[in-house]
């Protein structure tokens, strides 16, 4: 620093001799060290990445309450040792803001920890093996969640009633795919629902039949509400221990704050009643369905209203439904299935509708979070903005949508043009692009999870899972977006490898990004003073460690606003 600058900043002592300014100043620095409260916490020896462009890089972190006080050297943090201060030593470690995953079914997620798991079946026979133990385990209790398939079978079919009924007779089971947008039901939970040859298909759904006409059991989309009416709602104390048990979990994996999509009011009430008790160990921002939105509106709920814990304002809306389920909505036919094009969600159908319920959503200053996924529903979506920005005006929206999968080229422009966040999950690409070109051919897969694409095109990601339609572990996520090796082993050096991204990226778009998109990047997203004190401490250094061992880096430590939340058993 220049002595003229020296003295500009120094006012009054610009008067004494320059010899004596840096004594001057190093007493003050002593004085401030010597007054000031000592740090709650602080963690050093850690490779710090920040994310923060001011200091990208630093060695310790001081938290006083649950604020970040400082970050710097180990030297400088040193001073803010006190004798009630919590030290721990990193070794080298990844020190990271904590992962925001922008995108979850939370309490859904919850649960699914104590439902039946159906994602690791090997073929029809197991998959039909463990539903049945479920219902053995539990007579008369519906047999929920699944998580199957099909595709990760050899041959990939899909499976029907007449493969479970035999084995859970007056038991009703309704079990997701993966993607939740098609189910299997037996033939107990077909007849609560009083689905039979002659139910028609609603709007925006398929009751999937055999040759003859009787159902199979599998229902896509607005179907599946048929079932989803009969199946008795969770009891509140089933409620809290999903909230628990996914509050834990978050926590195992340096997870801190979610963005809840499509949580119901009851889901957000019992968040409520958490948030009171002090027990949330996640920051939430809970976004319920856009065909509600009068319920925020009416009392004047805004975008990011709310605590630093719990918080408001958005609207979650559905534009159509999943790649795996063929319900995604295209321009151009599947290739494996050239009589269809996917399917509209049903709140699109009429589209005038869709388009005044979102509107007068903007107009209450809601935030608008659309799933949109195939091609044609993505640029459908685009144009409703585009429509309501000229009906409402400019303002600082942060509209998203949702998963944007596929994406039609000449739209990438079109997000950047309107400020649109493309919330995605990285970790899709890795899964559908196992069968996913069968799908929809070689041409438009060049677009499919296109993370370089936009970000050269100037738009905002904000990165998440899908929870539990994916793992919540943000290293596979990280993993997924800088490698995109495909979980079938197929692709070692990427599927679609032009898409990749930096390590860097990845994590910007999994803490800053997420926050951006939540209206709360100048709370956390970054470790920076003054932010809050949300932290993860990996047990290797990330950047040391080989992309392809990403996925098998974990959390040691997990820190909420400066308090411990997780520490992985028996780390060193």
């Amino acid at each position: 620093m220049s002595p003229w600058m020296l003295r500009f900043l120094l006012g009054p002592r610009a008067a004494l001799p320059l010899s004596l300014l840096g004594m001057a100043i190093m007493t003050d620095a002593c004085r401030s060290a010597a007054t000031r409260p000592a740090a709650d916490l602080i963690v050093t020896n850690a490779e710090v990445w920040t994310v923060d462009p001011a200091r990208p890089r630093a060695e310790a972190v001081a938290v006083l309450g649950e604020r970040i006080v400082a970050v710097g050297t180990a030297a400088e943090i040193d001073s803010w040792h006190g004798p009630q201060t919590r030290t721990i030593d990193a070794r080298g470690r990844s020190l990271l803001p904590g992962f925001n995953d922008a995108h979850v079914h939370f309490i859904t997620g919850g649960m699914q920890l104590d439902n039946v798991d159906l994602r690791t079946t090997s073929g029809p026979e197991e998959f039909a093996r463990r539903i049945a133990e479920r219902a053995r385990s539990a007579p008369g209790e519906w047999v929920l969640g699944g998580n199957w398939d099909e595709q990760a079978w050899s041959p990939p079919v899909l499976p029907s009633r007449e493969l479970i009924d035999p084995l859970t007779g007056e038991t009703p089971v309704f079990v997701d795919r993966y993607d939740g947008h098609m189910a299997l039901a037996n033939s107990a939970a077909l007849k609560l629902a009083g689905i039979t040859a002659r139910t028609a298909d609603p709007p925006g759904g398929v009751i999937v039949r055999d040759a003859q006409g009787n159902p199979t059991g599998l229902l896509k989309d607005a179907a599946m509400s048929y079932v989803n009416k009969v199946i008795p709602a969770p009891s509140p104390q089933r409620r809290l221990r999903a909230a628990r048990r996914a509050m834990e979990h978050a926590a195992s994996h340096g997870v801190t704050s979610v963005q809840d999509m499509n949580p119901t009011y009851s889901d957000i009430r019992l968040y409520m009643e958490l948030a009171e008790r002090g027990e949330l160990t996640t920051r939430i921002y809970a976004v319920p369905m856009e065909t509600d939105w009068q319920d925020q509106a009416r009392i004047g709920i805004r975008r990011a209203f709310g605590s630093s814990y719990l918080r408001l304002g958005g609207l979650k809306g559905f534009a159509d439904g999943s790649l795996g389920s063929t319900t995604a909505y295209f321009f151009e036919p599947y290739a494996d299935d050239p009589s269809s094009r996917g399917l509209l969600a049903d709140e699109m159908l009429p589209l005038d509708a869709m388009r005044d319920r979102l509107t007068q959503g903007d107009r209450a200053g809601l935030q608008l979070c659309i799933h949109a996924i195939g091609d044609q529903a993505i640029s459908i979506v685009l144009d409703l903005f585009e429509e309501i920005r000229k009906a409402n005006g400019p303002a600082d929206r942060r509209w998203r949508i949702e998963h944007a999968q596929h994406v039609a080229p000449k739209d990438f422009r079109r997000f950047a043009d309107l400020d649109v966040i493309a919330s995605m999950q990285p970790y899709h690409a890795i899964d559908d692009g196992r069968w996913a070109e069968r799908r929809i051919g070689p041409e438009r897969i060049k677009t499919t999870y296109a993370f370089r694409t936009f970000l050269e095109h100037k738009v905002r990601p904000a990165f998440g899972s899908d929870w539990p339609v994916a793992p919540l572990d943000p290293l596979q996520g990280l993993y997924a977006a800088v490698t995109r090796a495909t979980l079938d082993g197929k692709h070692p050096g990427g599927w679609v490898p032009e898409e990749k991204i930096g390590l860097e990226e990845a994590i910007a778009a999994f803490t800053a990004g997420a926050a951006y998109a939540e209206f709360q990047e100048r709370e956390k997203g970054t470790i920076a003073p003054g932010k809050l004190a949300d932290m993860v401490l990996l047990d290797a250094d990330i950047f040391a460690v080989e992309p392809a061992e990403l996925r098998r880096v974990r959390a040691d430590v997990t820190i909420l606003g400066g308090k411990v939340v997780y520490e992985r058993p028996g780390r060193d």
